[in-house]
């Protein structure tokens, strides 16, 4: 039960996670995302799932669709479906920041974490001031228990933004 409650956790947490940090890229179906991301924030899943796969039989699939659709699943707790969706995404495009945080995030959870952490390092090399890139990161690297790489990166992210460093900094040291 305890594996069960603390996968719980982790998705609820990736599922806030996305809800705080969606990307804002403007691609063709931007009004339709955002309706998605109204639904999203509404919780209303399935519903924006629904808008985003007709959106993807009218004009095809992209990685911004699919990232929300991803996003949804997690919510959902289908995090098989939501990890596949991802990796689809990714593959249509390597470099969405939002999707390889997400999958990274949902690979936490799994316990795949130096898998989370390869995609959150590429984030940040991309990206290196990204800063829920080292919130990312440090919740990983917490995860795993390497306390002292989890307490650089809430060095980092004091400059960045000081209130993901003190949800990192309370992950850390108040679980």
């Amino acid at each position: 039960m305890e594996i069960n409650m603390k996968n719980h956790i982790w998705m609820c947490l990736l599922a806030g996670a996305a809800l705080l940090f969606m990307s804002g890229v403007v691609t063709a179906g931007t009004h339709l995302l955002d309706d998605a991301k109204g639904l999203f924030e509404a919780r209303q899943y399935d519903k924006a799932i629904s808008l985003v796969e007709k959106e993807i039989r009218k004009s095809g699939e992209s990685a911004d669709l699919l990232v929300m659709m991803a996003d949804c699943y997690a919510a959902l707790e289908k995090t098989g479906k939501a990890e596949k969706i991802y990796r689809q995404a990714l593959a249509l495009d390597p470099g969405h920041q939002e999707g390889s945080l997400n999958l990274g995030m949902l690979l936490v959870a799994k316990r795949e974490r130096n898998e989370a952490i390869a995609l959150f390092k590429k984030v940040l090399n991309e990206k290196p001031d990204h800063a829920r890139a080292h919130f990312c990161l440090g919740m990983a690297y917490n995860a795993r228990a390497d306390i002292n790489d989890a307490f650089g990166q809430y060095k980092i992210l004091k400059r960045l933004d000081k209130k993901l460093a003190e949800k990192l900094y309370n992950a850390i040291f108040l679980k």
